[in-house]
């Protein structure tokens, strides 16, 4: 009866430490995706003058890297980076 006891405890803090794990990840994952959006629309800005080039990088970092949002903004043509 002891051993039921500690195995039912032992998978309910596992659930816990699972559900906290995936949600922390999330928050983590997107920090640095945002992050690397800023570091390559620096990069863009570095590597290349005002015109296509600059505006084809600009796109494919946000593709890369942006949220739903910002592909939406960058889409409509509000997103500047």
């Amino acid at each position: 009866m002891n051993n039921l006891i500690i195995i039912v405890v032992v998978i309910i803090v596992a659930i816990i430490v699972g559900i906290m794990g995936n949600s922390n990840y999330q928050e983590v994952a997107s920090a640095r995706d945002q992050r690397n959006l800023q570091l390559t629309l620096d990069d863009c800005k570095r590597l290349f003058d005002e015109g296509f080039d600059r505006v084809d990088c600009f796109d494919k970092s946000i593709n890369a890297f942006g949220t739903e949002e910002q592909k939406l903004q960058w889409q409509a043509g509000y997103f500047n980076p």
